[in-house]
C-alpha cells in the first residue's frame, strides 16, 4: 500500500510566504490572516498568469468534513472562515508549490503566499469543492486547507483554527500509486477528475506550524457526492451509485421517491419527472437515485429497469438471473 502524502516539504511553507497582490488585494503573510471573498480563485490565478491553453488543466475535488463536536481538532469550519457560505461551511483553499499561477512577479507581486487560492463549492448538499490547476509539470504537490493562516504564535486564538491536508502528488501518478485506486488513476499521469478524502488514521502534527496536517486518499469522483475506486470506463465499474464508497452517500438505487424502498411508486415518480410534469403533493423526486443504470443520464431506460427489477426479470443493476439475495443497496438504519 502506498499513499503519496508527505510533510517532508513543510519547511517550504516558510519560503512560500511572500507578499502577493491581485486586483489591489494585498496579503501580509507575516501576520495571521483568513482568506476573504476578495481572494482570487484558482481559475483566476491561472488565467491571470498566462492561462492554460498549452498545458491543459486538472479538475480536483475535496469533500469538506462535517463538524465534529466531540473532536474539535477535526473540525474545519470556525468563526474565522465561515463567511457567506454559512456556519457549517468555509472558504476552502488550495495551495501549490510551483507552476502556472504560483508566481506573480510579472504581475506586481511575488510567489503566491499561503493559504493559496479559493476553490469553488460545487455541491453544497454533499460539501464538495472543486479546484482547477494547470497540468504543466511544475505543480507536483497541492495542499487543501481551510483558508486560515494560523501564523506561528500559539498564543493567538487564530493559531488553533488552521487546518490542512498533507502534501499530495497530482503529477506523475501511476498504477498502484494509491491503494484506493487499484487500477491506477483515470489519466495515469495526473489526478484529473479525482477527489481527495481525509484519512484521519494517518494524521500528524505539522512540525513547522504545530497544527494538524491530515493524511488523505484519492478516489475517482462520479458527481452527486459519490466517489469510488474505479473509473467509469472500467470493467469493474457497476454504475455510479453501485460503485459509490462514500459512507455519507445514502442513495438507494431506484428509490426515486426517497421512501427507502423500491416499488412501483418510484416508476411513477420518475415518469412524472421525465415528462416535466409538476409532482403531486407529497411526492418527492430524488435525482441521485434515478440514474439506475449508472450511465450518467436519467431516461425512460432507468424507469424500465426498475419495472424489470420489480417483475423479477433482472437485478436492479441489470444483471441476470434475478436473485432476492442480490442487493447493491447498503442497509439503512
Amino acid at each position: 500500500m502506498k499513499k503519496i502524502i508527505s510533510i517532508l516539504l513543510a519547511v517550504m511553507l516558510v519560503v512560500s510566504f511572500a507578499t502577493v497582490s491581485f486586483d489591489a488585494v494585498t496579503y501580509n503573510p507575516s501576520d495571521s490572516y483568513t482568506v476573504t471573498l476578495d481572494t482570487p480563485t484558482c481559475e483566476e490565478a491561472i488565467d491571470a498568469c498566462g492561462g492554460n491553453s498549452k498545458t491543459g488543466v486538472q479538475y480536483l475535488y475535496f469533500q469538506l468534513p462535517k463538524d465534529d463536536p466531540d473532536h474539535p481538532e477535526n473540525t474545519w469550519t470556525n468563526h474565522f472562515n465561515s463567511t457567506d457560505l454559512g456556519l457549517d461551511y468555509c472558504q476552502v483553499c488550495l495551495y501549490w508549490w510551483g507552476g502556472t499561477g504560483s508566481d506573480w512577479t510579472d504581475y506586481g507581486g511575488g510567489k503566491v503566499a499561503w493559504v493559496g487560492y479559493r476553490t469553488t463549492l460545487v455541491d453544497k448538499e454533499n460539501r464538495i469543492y472543486r479546484a482547477v490547476v494547470s497540468n504543466d509539470g511544475n505543480t507536483p504537490l497541492v495542499i487543501w486547507n481551510n483558508g486560515v493562516n494560523g501564523g506561528m504564535d500559539p498564543t493567538k486564538e487564530i493559531f488553533n483554527y488552521a487546518r490542512q491536508l498533507a502534501d499530495a502528488n497530482i503529477e506523475g501518478a501511476y498504477e498502484g500509486d494509491y491503494d484506493t485506486l487499484p487500477e491506477g488513476t483515470p489519466n495515469e499521469d495526473n489526478m484529473d477528475g479525482c477527489i481527495q478524502i481525509i484519512d484521519y488514521s494517518v494524521s500528524t502534527i505539522n512540525p513547522l506550524t504545530g497544527f494538524p496536517s491530515y493524511g488523505s486518499n484519492w478516489y475517482v469522483y462520479y458527481g452527486d457526492g459519490c466517489y469510488g475506486n474505479y473509473p467509469m470506463d472500467s470493467e469493474n465499474f457497476r454504475g455510479k451509485q453501485a460503485s459509490c464508497v462514500n459512507p455519507e452517500h445514502n442513495h438507494i438505487i431506484g428509490d426515486v421517491n426517497s421512501d427507502t424502498i423500491v416499488d412501483i411508486m418510484d416508476v411513477l415518480t420518475l415518469q412524472y419527472a421525465l415528462a416535466g410534469k409538476e409532482l403531486p403533493e407529497g411526492m418527492v423526486y430524488k435525482e441521485g437515485s434515478a440514474d439506475v443504470d449508472g450511465d450518467g443520464y436519467i431516461s425512460i431506460i432507468d424507469a424500465t429497469r426498475i419495472q424489470r427489477y420489480l417483475a423479477k426479470v433482472c437485478n436492479i443493476d441489470g444483471t441476470k438471473p434475478y436473485s432476492k439475495d442480490y442487493d447493491l443497496n447498503p442497509p439503512t438504519e
